[in-house]
């Protein structure tokens, strides 16, 4: 089984719908601050499958705990951060609170509960102003918001 955070949203609903066409078992999870619970309802009718919903956000590091040994997780993917650059900017805590320390607790989360694949999804804005293009993942970091 795959925890996949940040599965209610757009990108998310499409790691969905790859991760089942692929034949894997899905548990998404949401806080549903920018997902959409009828996206996944869209999602398991496209692929003729059905994934397990869960209704928790990632800073609450007991409700991840629980989710990931209930359902038998054995990696995450993790899509559950904040990205609206302006929006960053006017409201940076809310960014810092959901981006690092939702981070820190799902994996604290994944670590008691021995879970040690994650595949973490960012944004090219952690290289700043590029230095040369095409970005690849040699660039240097230098995010210019939070």
């Amino acid at each position: 089984m795959i925890l996949l955070t940040g599965g209610a949203g757009y990108i998310g609903s499409h790691v969905c719908i790859a991760l089942l066409d692929a034949g894997f078992d899905v548990v998404a999870v949401d806080n549903l601050s920018n997902g959409n619970e009828a996206a996944l309802a869209r999602v398991q009718s496209i692929c003729g499958r059905s994934l397990v919903f869960r209704h928790a956000d990632i800073r609450n590091e007991a409700a991840i705990y629980g989710i990931l040994r209930a359902c038998g997780v054995t990696a995450v993917i993790h899509l559950a951060g904040l990205k609206a650059v302006g929006d960053s900017s006017v409201h940076p805590m809310t960014y810092y609170e959901n981006n690092v320390l939702g981070t820190l607790r799902l994996v604290s989360a994944m670590k008691k509960a021995k879970v040690k694949t994650l595949v973490f999804s960012s944004s090219a804005t952690v290289y700043g102003i590029p230095t040369y293009l095409p970005l690849d993942e040699k660039h240097r970091l230098g995010p210019t918001n939070p």
